[in-house]
């Protein structure tokens, strides 16, 4: 973009090292992945601006990576006309839902956005219009979405990071992601895709580390049995 969009961009950048310390320690040990999280920020066209939430900065092995929000993958796939419309939406237990799968499959969500208390979060679900308007939707309960949130190496150093921020946009994008992987990107540029297999690329390392540490404690609990037999 221009010279003023590059500044402003630079800007959102210092305030959210400034917010998060431990991003400093760790664009100080790993300039380069610094570099690149920023040059991804320009090739995907979002904005780091955090009153947007269309993408991040987060800490991942102690360096610092670029990571899009849901409103930052939709906005990709609206722009690219891969769809002409596309949401994620938190159902509540306290919310009326229901869905139908078939010949006639259809969904049904009635929020209560007026209540006190709507309730703990029980999953959510998207719904995308094509351009030929056709309609696609998914569910995806709270468990798997919880599941990815535990895999997520800025969520585990216990740093800032913005599942403990934004939990709700978090899962939102959790689900977006997953539509992502169902919806055709013929027209999304080379750039923008190779920015996003990056991302999924270390999305899909926390998963390796994830099942590598849940089969070293299935292994440590079973130590542990046989120790008190």
């Amino acid at each position: 973009g221009t010279e003023q969009q590059f500044n402003k961009e630079v800007n959102f950048a210092i305030l959210a090292m400034m917010n998060a310390p431990y991003l400093v320690d760790c664009a100080t040990r790993y300039p380069e992945h610094f570099i690149e999280a920023i040059k991804s920020v320009a090739l995907t066209g979002l904005t780091l601006n955090p009153e947007l939430r269309m993408a991040y900065l987060v800490p991942y092995k102690g360096k610092v990576k670029f990571q899009s929000s849901y409103m930052g993958k939709a906005e990709i796939l609206i722009r690219a006309g891969v769809v002409k419309f596309i949401e994620a939406q938190l159902v509540y237990s306290s919310d009326k839902f229901d869905v139908i799968k078939g010949t006639e499959s259809n969904i049904m969500h009635r929020p209560d956005y007026f209540s006190k208390d709507r309730g703990d979060i029980v999953g959510g679900y998207w719904v995308a219009i094509l351009p030929n308007g056709l309609k696609q939707f998914d569910v995806m309960p709270v468990s798997r979405i919880d599941e990815i949130k535990q895999r997520s190496e800025a969520f585990k150093s216990g740093k800032d990071c913005p599942w403990l921020s934004d939990y709700a946009e978090m899962a939102k994008k959790t689900i977006i992601n997953w539509a992502f992987k169902s919806l055709p990107k013929s027209n999304i540029s080379e750039s923008t895709l190779k920015v996003l297999e990056t991302e999924n690329a270390f999305e899909n390392e926390e998963f390796e580390d994830w099942k590598k540490s849940t089969k070293s404690q299935e292994v440590d609990k079973f130590d542990e049995a046989q120790i008190i037999e």
